[in-house]
């Protein structure tokens, strides 16, 4: 089967189509000069008018003319393609049956393949069971084991590679005395990377001294905070215990200035005066003040 095209060839096929185009370029560019440096008034509008419409019916002329000849030249390429396409829709119903016995052909040998990728799988982790957790089928298997180009040794070397070396990464973080081993491994089964495992190990610890620093500068800012409430409640506390006593020697040093004073008076003017006075003291300094003024013949009186 062969596509032969008698007509037209590569030897008559039209080249070009002939028509007066200099002819006509010729006549437009001279009148388009004339009608571009024309100025119409309004007394001539209706021949701007004329004008505009002569231009268009020539330019809609051409344009009809273009649609002609691509019509003509057209038809038959649509009668040829048409033709075309009905030969491909035979063909295509054709092909279609070969093509879904070569694509059952195909998903019959991937399936066989995906069988020996499985046994693979068995025999290579049959001696590290305990990987089999972390390297599952499924997180093992790839797309393009069941390629044809894709051998059944390249996969088993594949396998083998990767249980090797997580196994070796394993001792790795096993062999760890930190108390973050577990966080390392549980990192390396999710990304199976060492290098992140491992940096684990290092962020727990840079958060942990930074941790420690912290509590330890909160401690240090706490018991400088507490000495100084204490400096500062036992000032006041002095200071409280000075200010009565003080207050207590004032009272009687005032009670007995004023009491020689009126005994004074007394004695110069045999006058008596009475005073109302307010007296601050512990009970001996009262007693004291009673005898001092009984004593010296001062009545007195409490006033409740």
């Amino acid at each position: 089967m062969e596509l032969k095209i008698y007509n037209p060839t590569m030897d008559n096929a039209l080249k070009h189509i002939d028509w007066n185009f200099e002819e006509l370029k010729k006549e437009v560019t001279e009148k388009a000069n004339v009608y571009k440096s024309l100025v119409y008034t309004d007394e001539n509008i209706k021949e701007a008018k004329a004008d505009r419409a002569a231009l268009n019916k020539f330019s809609k002329a051409l344009n009809d003319g273009k649609k002609d000849v691509k019509k003509m030249m057209l038809e038959p390429y649509s009668v040829f393609e048409g033709q075309v396409k009905e030969l491909i829709a035979i063909v295509d119903e054709a092909n279609a049956n070969i093509d879904s016995q070569v694509k059952a052909y195909d998903q019959k040998k991937r399936e066989e393949k995906l069988i020996k990728v499985e046994e693979i799988y068995d025999r290579t982790f049959a001696s590290a069971e305990e990987l089999k957790e972390i390297l599952t089928f499924k997180r093992v298997f790839k797309e393009s084991y069941l390629n044809v180009t894709t051998t059944l040794k390249s996969i088993t070397n594949e396998m083998e590679h990767m249980r090797d070396s997580v196994r070796h990464d394993l001792e790795v973080i096993n062999a760890e005395t930190g108390e973050y081993q577990f966080e390392m491994k549980k990192k390396y089964i999710e990304t199976l990377n060492i290098t992140e495992a491992l940096m684990v190990k290092q962020t727990y610890e840079e958060n942990a001294r930074r941790k420690a620093e912290y509590e330890a500068r909160r401690k240090a800012e706490l018991e400088e905070r507490q000495a100084r409430e204490k400096a500062e409640a036992e000032k006041l506390a002095e200071a409280g215990k000075k200010e009565p006593e003080q207050k207590q020697e004032s009272v009687s040093q005032t009670v007995e200035e004023e009491a020689q004073e009126e005994k004074t008076e007394e004695n110069q003017e045999e006058k008596t005066h009475t005073i109302v006075i307010r007296v601050c003291g512990t009970g001996n300094q009262l007693n004291a003040l009673g005898e001092f003024l009984t004593k010296n013949n001062i009545k007195y009186e409490q006033i409740q």
